[in-house]
């Protein structure tokens, strides 16, 4: 009788430690789970297009209203603080584009009153180029050259710079967002349509259907693309359609990777970092 009992005791105790625990995550891509980590407050203001540099630095857009109109603030949290900071040496009241030239571990900030390099030693931006140059956005390829975006017609447009010389790229007319990624494949929304131009074809291809409503991002990490603008969307870049959409995120107007994987999600007020979380499960 006593053998039976500690038989049964000592299986039942095997079951107890086979049986794997609750693993609570905020939102799942794929078959990797994430959770909030940090919080960063923006007051009343939304984050746009924010970027990580190659020193773990987060750059990023605030967009607000106050009693003088509408106001536009390039922030930086610097690896391992917790507090933003303005960054010194941008004209006052106009709008921003951030791009980060990881070939040359640059970080720019296009505005309407010329382009704005990071000075890591004086931590200010100090202007580049001519002040003449108008843009709504800018972006750099994997080999440093940079195109910017802007509304000669009332389209936007998008132009690679040549020096001060603007050269339009014809078929990238009436763009909502523009993005290039490490292979120079441009990926843009256009009337809520994601669309991809890669670099060995001549014409674009559509994916599928994102939801935009003035503010968003695209950005990738690895071979997945990301489509942040309400609804936080994403697709591999070998896939052709239709896009996943990520449950569990609030209403999202940027997002930004770091080297590790963890990235942030702006929403309006904050940015929150999300960091991955193992999650164990039982093997047969």
């Amino acid at each position: 009788m006593n053998i039976i009992f500690f038989l049964f005791l000592y299986i039942q105790m095997c079951f107890a430690f086979d049986i794997p625990q609750t693993c609570k995550t905020d939102l799942t891509i794929d078959k990797d789970h994430y959770n909030v980590t940090k919080t960063y407050n923006t007051g009343d203001a939304i984050p746009t297009d924010a970027h990580f540099d190659g020193k773990g630095n987060l750059f990023f857009v605030v967009f607000g209203r106050n009693f003088n109109g509408y106001y536009y603030d390039v922030k930086v949290i610097k690896r391992n603080s917790s507090e933003a900071e303005t960054v010194p040496g941008l004209p006052e009241r106009e709008s921003y584009s951030i791009a980060v030239d990881k070939k040359e571990s640059k970080v720019y900030f296009g505005t309407s009153k010329g382009i704005y390099a990071y000075n890591y030693e004086s931590q200010e931006a100090i202007l580049i180029n001519k002040p003449d140059i108008q843009l709504n956005s800018l972006l750099v390829d994997k080999d440093g050259n940079k195109y910017i975006t802007g509304r000669p017609d009332g389209f936007e447009q998008l132009y690679l710079l040549a020096g001060n010389e603007k050269i339009h790229y014809k078929g990238f007319d009436a763009l909502d967002e523009v993005a290039v990624d490490d292979k120079n494949n441009f990926y843009y929304i256009r009337e809520e349509k994601f669309f991809v131009l890669k670099s060995n074809l001549s014409h674009s291809v559509y994916i599928g259907n994102v939801s935009y409503e003035g503010l968003g991002q695209i950005t990738f990490h690895q071979d997945n693309v990301f489509v942040a603008s309400k609804t936080l969307s994403y697709i591999h870049k070998n896939d052709t359609g239709p896009m996943k959409r990520v449950s569990g995120t609030p209403e999202v107007t940027a997002i930004a990777f770091d080297r590790v994987g963890n990235f942030v999600l702006g929403t309006k007020g904050k940015l929150l970092k999300y960091e991955a979380k193992e999650c164990y499960q039982r093997k047969n």
